[in-house]
């Protein structure tokens, strides 16, 4: 593996210690426990990955010829059990935490999941633990993007599982949270995986805008709250 690979592995890290600086210094939080436990937890979750990921590999016998195979490999053996393993921390933890009560408690919590899950899984990308370069294009690329990406799905699977503490229908939410975020996370793994530059450039540029919105929704909702 090249040294540029190496340095990839710093990505995670560098972006979550800026997390935690903004949040120190912008919100004056003194207590990260909460943060600190979502990031462990999200590193714990990359378990449900390679499981997943031996599980289609012992299954497909390392076969994905054909686009069925590779599109099971990639939504359901990457994208899913990946956004599954942040899902259930932040759904079974910390959701039931007195504070967390939107949205943007939702989204907070989920990027510190998905940093956690980044800093491991980045490594296990690179080492080709799980998947392999071979089924990738522009596999450098991958490496130093795939965290910012998980920025996206993360803020998507907490914008709606935090909607769910605000309705009744918290199965339906958590789901709608689980599906958005599989997807996402899913075209932009398939992108690499096509090489469609075109593809991963209008996924790039979507997800931005996607990823603004549902911040800037979140904390309208909290601002309404408080009044």
């Amino acid at each position: 593996m090249s040294t540029i690979n190496y340095i990839s592995f710093a990505v995670a890290p560098l972006i979550t210690i800026m997390a935690i600086l903004y949040m120190k210094y912008k919100f004056e939080v003194k207590n990260f426990s909460n943060i600190r436990n979502a990031i462990l937890l999200g590193a714990i979750g990359v378990i449900i990955l390679v499981i997943a990921d031996y599980l289609i590999e012992l299954r497909l016998d390392g076969n994905y010829n054909n686009m069925r195979r590779m599109a099971f490999f990639v939504f359901v053996g990457i994208a899913l059990s990946s956004e599954f393993a942040m899902m259930l921390p932040l759904r079974y933890s910390f959701f039931k935490l007195n504070t967390f009560t939107g949205p943007l408690e939702g989204i907070i919590y989920s990027i510190f999941i998905g940093l956690g899950f980044s800093i491991v899984a980045t490594v296990l990308f690179a080492f080709e633990i799980i998947g392999s370069s071979e089924q990738m294009h522009n596999f450098t690329l991958f490496l130093y993007t795939y965290p910012i990406a998980n920025l996206v799905f993360s803020i998507a699977l907490g914008f709606f599982i935090g909607m769910a503490k605000l309705r009744k229908n918290e199965f339906i939410d958590t789901l709608t949270g689980l599906g958005v975020a599989t997807f996402f996370h899913g075209l932009y793994y398939f992108a690499f995986v096509t090489s469609d530059i075109r593809l991963l450039i209008f996924v790039a540029i979507g997800y931005v805008i996607i990823a603004i919105g549902l911040i800037a929704k979140s904390v309208s909702i909290k601002m309404h709250n408080q009044k």
